[in-house]
Parts: structure tokens; C-alpha cells; sequence
């Protein structure tokens, strides 16, 4: 039947990761912008890992805690999500139960029966992200089809995202009707792209007003 792709806001949620090697190196990669607190448990850990902990202490940031040692469950207590990145099959399955008892997201990686959420491939520009999923049938058709979306994203998408964000409570708040305001927004939309978002926000308001005073 496949999953259902929700977009939740992560930012400083409790993210534990349990393990330290290459693939929970990616997992912290891909988190990491969109602001949870991340927690990482292993044994080793591996340089990737401790080079991103070392660039957020750089920029003044505490996102990324680190924790070289042996893990135990006392580690998931108040996570708002978990991903069981370790070459053990056994532990990886009693994080997954334990996670499923109390009701925390768990995603156990290269294993599709022990998941209560999947990783997505991932395409972001500016404040569009895009996900792809294939019910964890194929990640290669996910990654293909990554490569495919990334090359087809216009020039000026994320420029033009963050216009309308700053435009849209001018027409959101409006008196016009409704149908009014959605094509509105659809004009500064396409007006924006035909420029590659190289338009001033005092311009667009000036445009916006003229279609106020024509409605």
C-alpha cells in the first residue's frame, strides 16, 4: 500500500542514532539541516561523524552530541525518533521493538520489516524539499530519480520560494476573494521565475498592489 510522505518539523526534537560508522554518518548529514538534537552511541565513531560535530562547534552550534561507548536502551528514554545504524542484527531488532512499544519513531537501516518510518532521497533547494520514497522496495530508483528531479530544478527556484514567502501574508491578508488571491499568487510566481527570482521585494509589492487596485 506504500507510506504516506508526511513533512514534520524535527527542529530540536531528540534524534538518537545508535551507531558510529559510514551510514550513520549519512543519516547525521542529512538531519543535521533541518535542526534536530542529535545524539550518536558507538563503540568507535567514525572521522565523517566527528568532522560534522566539529564544524557545528564551529559555528557556535550544539546539534550534534557524541557518545563513544557501548549503547544501552536507558539512551532512548524522551527520543523523538531513532535510527539503528549497527552491524548487529540483534541489537538492531530490540531497538525496533523497543522503539515500537513506546511509540517512537524507529527506522532500522537495510531493514524494511523492523522500520516504523523510512529515510527518504532527498532533494532540496533553498526552502523546497522534495522526497522520494519507493515503499523500500528500491533505493536505487529513489537515487535515480534524485539525480533526475536535482537536474530538472529551473534556475532561480529557491530565490522565487522565499519572494513568495515574503509576499504571501500581503495577499493572504487581503479583502479580495479567495480565487482572486490565488491567482495573485500565481502571476508573482510565474513573474519571479521569468527573472530567476532576480526581483526586489519593493518591486513585487508595487506589482501586487497594481492587481489589487485591477481586482
Amino acid at each position: 500500500m506504500g507510506y504516506f510522505p508526511f513533512f514534520m518539523e524535527i527542529a530540536d526534537k531528540k534524534g538518537v542514532i545508535v551507531g558510529g560508522g559510514k551510514v550513520a554518518a549519512r543519516k547525521v548529514e542529512k538531519l543535521l539541516p533541518f535542526g534536530p538534537n542529535l545524539m550518536v552511541i558507538a563503540p568507535q565513531i567514525d572521522e565523517c561523524i566527528r568532522n560534522q560535530e566539529r564544524q557545528q562547534r564551529e559555528a557556535g552550534e550544539v546539534l550534534l552530541l557524541l557518545k563513544e561507548r557501548a549503547f544501552c536502551m536507558e539512551d532512548l528514554e524522551d527520543a523523538d525518533f531513532v535510527i539503528a545504524a549497527t552491524d548487529d542484527e540483534a541489537l538492531n531488532g530490540r531497538i525496533s521493538e523497543y522503539c515500537k512499544e513506546a511509540h517512537i519513531p524507529v527506522n532500522v537501516v537495510d531493514d524494511k520489516e523492523k522500520c516504523s518510518f523510512y529515510f527518504p532521497a532527498l532533494v532540496r533547494e533553498g526552502s523546497m524539499t522534495i522526497g522520494i520514497s519507493t515503499d523500500g522496495k528500491s533505493p536505487v530508483a529513489a537515487s535515480w530519480m534524485r539525480k533526475e528531479i536535482s537536474q530538472m530544478l529551473p534556475w532561480g527556484l529557491d530565490k522565487t520560494i522565499d519572494l513568495m514567502g515574503q509576499i504571501r501574508p500581503l495577499i493572504t491578508e487581503s479583502d479580495v476573494p479567495e480565487t482572486v488571491r490565488k491567482e495573485i499568487m500565481e502571476k508573482m510566481f510565474l513573474y519571479c521565475m521569468e527573472r530567476e527570482g532576480k526581483v526586489t521585494f519593493s518591486e513585487l509589492k508595487e506589482i501586487v498592489r497594481q492587481q489589487f487596485m485591477r481586482s
